[in-house]
């Protein structure tokens, strides 16, 4: 397997060993190994392990001795796992509704979690790439290397790494597609509720109303697409309370009509489903686009409407 990795702006300075075993993510010994065997080269030449690197060099490294995990060696008694997307280097799968994406203080060591399905699966360590909160459904990405892991999480920082999701809220969004611009911090230094605060860390996101539906007891429900530039914890969900659309089923961003709306539906958790990630491949350098449809507990095809 050939690693590629363009030195940044932010990385212009560092020593090839610095590189490799920070932002290349590789280990002291596939370091060495890679190195005794003229496996590394900067823009195809030798380059010695303390000289310094510039913005726009190309660092080169070949890992020999990879081999991905023979399916045949995974347990047919594994829990079950939906593969949208895999690869030599990447693996994605859906996530369904209430499964932790690691383990947690909710989930300790043990229990049943996305990461654990995925590591029986790959017979080999995980390394998750984002997450997803419990309740979420949707697009979850894993990487079978560091190197990949460090390399999609520098797109997500830099702002090269998208994602998209689909909602269903109470009320219609006015107007029905904008931006929200609304710093987000803590509720109390201790607390895990997110509120929109001065003191907060900037947070955008866009949405798209995607229809709007009048329930029997004259309520409006609306389909919406959520897309989050930035990335603060419970982004979403507490932009979209902000604005006075709040998700259904959600029980800690909530409004009174929007909880009894939820109850009345039977929702017991937020209807919030993560449906693209765009990136950058970590080794082909070519854009990767992955989809899969929303999936919900609310169907408003069994819901009482409004004609």
């Amino acid at each position: 397997m050939i690693l590629t990795h363009t030195v940044t702006d932010a990385e212009a300075g560092l020593t090839l060993q610095q590189l490799l075993r920070g932002p290349m993510a590789l280990s002291g010994r596939q370091t060495r190994i890679a190195k005794a065997q003229g496996a590394v080269t900067v823009d195809a030449a030798p380059f010695f392990s303390n000289q310094r690197l510039s913005a726009g060099m190309i660092v080169r490294v070949t890992l020999d001795g990879y081999d991905a995990a023979p399916k045949e060696a995974h347990s047919s008694n594994d829990a079950p796992l939906e593969i949208v997307f895999e690869d030599d280097a990447l693996l994605a799968v859906f996530k369904p509704a209430l499964l932790q994406c690691h383990p947690s203080p909710s989930a300790p060591c043990g229990s049943d979690t996305l990461e654990g399905r995925v590591r029986a699966y790959l017979g080999t360590p995980a390394h998750p790439v984002h997450r997803l909160d419990s309740e979420t459904t949707g697009l979850v990405l894993f990487a079978k290397l560091p190197y990949a892991q460090a390399h999609l999480q520098q797109q997500m920082a830099s702002g090269t790494f998208h994602k998209m999701y689909e909602a269903w809220v109470l009320g219609c969004p006015e107007p029905p597609e904008g931006e929200i611009d609304a710093p987000i911090a803590r509720e109390h230094p201790d607390s895990f509720t997110r509120i929109v605060s001065p003191a907060g860390q900037r947070a955008v996101s866009r949405y798209r109303t995607l229809e709007c539906l009048s329930l029997s007891d004259g309520q409006v429900v609306a389909h919406v697409q959520l897309t989050p530039v930035t990335g603060r914890t419970h982004q979403l969900r507490v932009h979209m309370t902000h604005i006075g659309c709040p998700l259904l089923g959600d029980t800690r961003y909530v409004t009174s009509t929007s909880q009894a709306v939820s109850q009345r539906l039977g929702l017991t958790y937020h209807q919030l489903s993560a449906v693209k990630l765009a990136f950058i491949h970590p080794l082909t350098g070519e854009r990767v686009t992955l989809t899969h449809d929303a999936v919900f507990s609310f169907d408003p095809e069994k819901t009482a409407l409004i004609p």
